[in-house]
Parts: structure tokens; sequence; C-alpha cells
């Protein structure tokens, strides 16, 4: 059983860190406003790119786009992975995300993964692992710069994400280490702790779906967990975890999960958002004005 912070020890980490993320993202707001935004220059689509095994009936879940600029400077690269509750979902769901992180000169590669139930959770992790090793192979053809490579996830994609970055064993899988991801960003999820979730933060619909998909048997549990495997010895890459500001139970596994890192040494920040509108985290990011994509574009800023 895993030692969870006090509430009282995570309120103080959150406050703190909410203070620090308000002051840049009112300096941030202060500069968008002020001058126009970039367009999105033009760049390039190739879909439905083939990453995975053979033996997949379905070739469209191990596929990916690029979105891509054919220019000599190569560009560090986002690596996306949607939600959808890990069965459903596909990566055509990016909404402003592509454009966005190309007028900053970042490239963008949304994947689709194995979906539950006729693979594991563990499948979906080896996934990201294998677009990581494709993106290592093929940067040159994109103008993509293998050495700053993002991880980002919604939801089921945020919990996965932050899965791979934490567990080394995927990546070794694929002749990688966690060194290889530059960042992560972790979009709007309670399941960094499912012990918790389950325990005392989560509906009755929310444990009964992750039961079904994460099994009952306590060994898969604790593998599945991303806080189960957060330690100071592995390299674990930084982390910015956004989350909705109006919903208690992402913003308690928010901060117990950037506790955790930060009590292994792992850079972690916290991006509270949507505070002003009732719109999703994840749809709101990289639309015009928007407070915590300019937050979260200089933490990755400083990263790339």
């Amino acid at each position: 059983m895993l030692n969870y912070p006090s509430f009282h020890s995570e309120l103080i980490l959150i406050r703190r860190q909410l203070r620090t993320i308000r002051r840049l993202a009112c300096l941030l707001s202060i500069a968008a406003f002020a001058s126009a935004e970039q367009e999105a220059p033009p760049f390039e689509i190739t879909r439905d790119i083939y990453y995975g095994d053979e033996t997949v009936a379905d070739r469209n879940l191990q596929s990916l786009d690029v979105y891509w600029q054919n220019k000599q400077q190569k560009l560090p690269v986002v690596v996306y992975v949607h939600g959808g509750g890990w069965a459903f979902g596909d990566n055509a769901e990016v909404h402003e995300k592509p454009g966005y992180f190309l007028s900053k000169g970042i490239a963008f590669v949304s994947m689709n993964y194995r979906l539950r139930w006729d693979h594991r959770i563990f499948d979906q992790a080896e996934d990201i692992a294998s677009v990581v090793a494709w993106i290592k192979s093929n940067a040159e053809a994109y103008s993509l710069d293998a050495d700053k490579i993002i991880l980002m996830g919604h939801a089921a994609g945020a919990h996965l994400v932050s899965l791979v970055a934490t567990n080394q064993s995927y990546l070794k899988v694929a002749g990688l280490a966690l060194g290889d991801i530059t960042s992560v960003v972790a979009i709007d999820t309670a399941s960094f702790d499912i012990n918790r979730l389950m325990i005392d933060l989560g509906s009755f619909v929310e444990r009964r779906q992750h039961q079904l998909i994460f099994e009952s048997e306590e060994e898969v549990w604790k593998q599945s967990l991303p806080i189960h495997h957060v330690s100071s010895d592995k390299n674990i890459p930084s982390f910015a975890i956004i989350y909705a500001a109006q919903q208690e139970e992402t913003k308690l596994q928010a901060m117990g999960f950037a506790k955790k890192l930060s009590a292994a040494d792992v850079e972690a920040i916290m991006i509270p958002g949507n505070e002003r509108t009732a719109q999703p985290v994840n749809e709101e990011l990289g639309k015009t004005g928007d407070v915590y994509t300019h937050a979260l574009m200089a933490f990755l800023c400083a990263k790339i």
C-alpha cells in the first residue's frame, strides 16, 4: 500500500505552485494580448503511417500522422496520445494543437494505439515506446529533432505517457531509455494513482470503469500506476501536469503525483486550466489567447 501525502501538505504544495504559475501566466497573457498571435506557418501532413507489428489485424490501431515542415532546421516534436478511456478514441482528435505547436517551431505526431478490450494497458504503453523508436529512425525524412521528443497525452493518454516516462521497461524493449524523452505533458487525468481513485476520489462510474480496464489482480494494478514507478534514480524527464481547476479529483491526483515527482528530484510543474470557461481543457489547448497554453509553452521552451 502506498503512503499518500496528507491533504494539508498537498494543499501547501499546490498553493505555492499556483502562485508561481499565475505570475508566469499573467506575464505571458499580457505579452500575448499586446501582440497578435502567430499564425501557423504552412506545413505538411503525412497520414496513416504504419509503425507497428505486422501481426496486428487492424493496422489503423498502430498508425500515426505527422504534422511537419520540410526545412533544413530540425524541429522538436510532440508525440500526442489521445484519450478515450483506453478503449475508444482516434488520433484525428487533435483540435488546435498541430497548428499551434508548428507556429512555435515544434512538429506534431498524433498516434493511434491498440485499444482495450482486445489488448492490454501494457500493449498500449509499448505502442508509445514504438512511436518514439519510429521517430528516432525516421527523423531525417520529416525534419524532426530526434533528441527533443515531448510526450503529451490527454485523459487515458495522459496516464499512458506518464507510465512510459516513469517505468523504463517499455522504452528499454524498444532499445531506448527514459533519457530519450525530453519532457512529458499530462493533460486532465485522474489516473496517476488508481489505488487512490478507487479508495477515496473516484465516483462509482469511474471506479467501475477502472476495475474493468485494469482488472483486479493486485500486481497488474500496481504496475499500471505511474506514481508507483517514480524514484530518484531513473532519469525521469520533467513533467507539466495540466488539470481542470474546477475538478477536485483531478486536482488532487495532480497534486499527489507532482509531490511524488518533486520528492524524487524530478522537475514537475502544475498548470491549472479552464478557470474561466466550461470547455474541456484538452480542447482549449492551443487556442488564441489561452493563458495556460502560454504557461505550458514557457515550460517547453526551457526544455528545447
